[in-house]
C-alpha cells in the first residue's frame, strides 16, 4: 500500500513537472516585459491574468497562446500515460504467472429441468 501511494505521488509530480515545462516552452511571451513573461509562464491562470493587464492586441494573443500551450502539454501528458499503461500491460502479461484453467469434466451433467409455472401450487 505504501509503495502504491509513494509511486502515485511521484508519478503525479513527474507528470506535473513535464506539463509545466511543455507549457512554458510553448507559451509565446514575445513583447512582454521579463517579469510579466515569467509570471505568465507559471500557469494558464497566471497567463490569463497577465493578458488582462496587457493591451487589447496582446491580451488576445497571450490568452490564445496560453490555451494552446496548455492543450499541447496535456496531449503530451496523455501520450506519456498511454505509453506507460501499454508498457505496464506488456510487463504484466510477460511476468505474471498464468492463472489455472478450469478444465471441463468429460461427462456432461444432466441439465436441471424446472417445473412449469402453472404447476407450482399443486
Amino acid at each position: 500500500m505504501t509503495l502504491r501511494q509513494v509511486g502515485s505521488a511521484v508519478g503525479i509530480a513527474l507528470l506535473g513537472s513535464l506539463l509545466a515545462n511543455v507549457f512554458r516552452d510553448r507559451l509565446d511571451v514575445t513583447g512582454l516585459p521579463a517579469e510579466a513573461a515569467g509570471t505568465a509562464g507559471d500557469s494558464v491562470v497566471a497567463a490569463h491574468l497577465v493578458a488582462e493587464k496587457a493591451g487589447p492586441g496582446e491580451a488576445a494573443r497571450l490568452a490564445a497562446s496560453a490555451n494552446g500551450a496548455y492543450v499541447h502539454g496535456m496531449g503530451v501528458i496523455l501520450l506519456v500515460c498511454g505509453i506507460a499503461a501499454l508498457v505496464s500491460a506488456l510487463l504484466a502479461a510477460a511476468f505474471l504467472p498464468n492463472s489455472p484453467v478450469v478444465r471441463r469434466t468429460e461427462r456432461e451433467e444432466a441439465p436441471v429441468v424446472a417445473a412449469p409455472a402453472g404447476d407450482a401450487g399443486q
